[in-house]
């Protein structure tokens, strides 16, 4: 029996003036009931086929059919919501949004060059120093003799004095007793002076007067006292008061016959006093170690 070539249907059960190509309906859903009950579906093949005339074999007993529920449409009382995208489902914005950030370490400071230059320039400023402490000249200078000779007036010196270090050496009561012997020709020499004053200031006597004073300003540049404890100080003090007493008798000289006025010797008078008291302070402590009378400005 001729057999269509697409769903091997017999050919003869195709009605007159009817086309064997007409496709079959398609099946019906699953969920949709049928009167007829289950289609058992059943492979159909050459051997399938029976010799005309045989009954076909009976149906196996079918299990009962599924149940199959009908969706419900949604009730017009339902409202929906719309849910925001998933994270995942954002496009990316931009060249870096397709991978999360990456921590990275901070950059590292920049250092400056400050420091170290100060460092540097430290370490020169304290080299400057040391070499200055080591090589820096020690000793004390002596003042100039003031000039002599002609008529103006000698000018004041000055010296620099540094303070001794170490222990004294040498003759401390030999050293003691030549300042001793000085400062009573400077006492004599000022009541000498007095007289001199009170009888009118007459050049011959003021004359006199300054000559005292110049010898005993050399014997005083010339005093050993490094066994006198703060000698070189105390040796300072004195020649400075000398020089202006010097200074002040020229004055008296230059204005004779007659005395000056207070105001034209009253600055050098000044500094003559404040040399005085200076140079006792420094000699009452070693008159009494060596036994010596004590003295104030005023019998110098």
């Amino acid at each position: 029996m001729p057999r269509c070539t697409r769903c091997n249907a017999p050919l003869s059960a195709t009605p007159p003036g009817g086309d064997a190509t007409t496709p079959d309906e398609p099946p019906a859903p699953p969920w949709t009931s049928s009167p007829q009950g289950p289609v058992l579906w059943e492979a159909q093949g050459p051997s399938d086929q029976l010799p005309p005339g045989q009954p076909p074999p009976s149906a196996p007993p079918s299990s009962p059919p599924p149940e199959y529920t009908t969706p419900m449409p949604p009730s017009s009382d339902e409202t929906s919501t719309l849910l925001s995208p998933e994270p995942w489902a954002v496009p990316p914005v931009g060249p870096s949004s397709s991978e999360p950030a990456i921590w990275q370490p901070p950059a590292p400071p920049k250092t400056s060059r400050v420091p170290y230059f100060l460092v540097a320039a430290g370490v020169v400023l304290l080299l400057g120093l040391a070499l200055g402490i080591v090589f820096w000249p020690s000793g004390s200078g002596t003042s100039a003799d003031p000039a002599s000779g002609g008529g103006g007036p000698s000018a004041q010196q000055t010296q620099d004095v540094v303070p001794e270090s170490g222990t004294p050496s040498g003759d401390l009561d030999g050293q003691a007793k030549a300042v001793d012997a000085l400062l009573a020709e400077m006492g004599t020499t000022r009541s000498d002076l007095g007289s001199v004053v009170v009888g009118g200031c007459q050049r011959s006597g003021l004359q006199r007067i300054l000559d005292a004073r110049r010898a005993q300003l050399e014997k005083a540049r010339a005093l050993d006292v490094t066994a006198l404890d703060n000698g070189e100080q105390m040796k300072d003090a004195l020649v400075r008061a000398l020089e202006a007493s010097s200074e002040s008798n020229r004055r008296y000289l230059d204005v004779a016959p007659g005395c000056p006025s207070d105001s034209e010797v009253i600055d050098v008078n000044q500094r003559a006093s404040d040399a005085k008291n200076e140079f006792i302070g420094y000699w009452t402590p070693i008159a009494q170690q060596a036994g010596l009378p004590a003295r104030t400005a005023d019998d110098i």
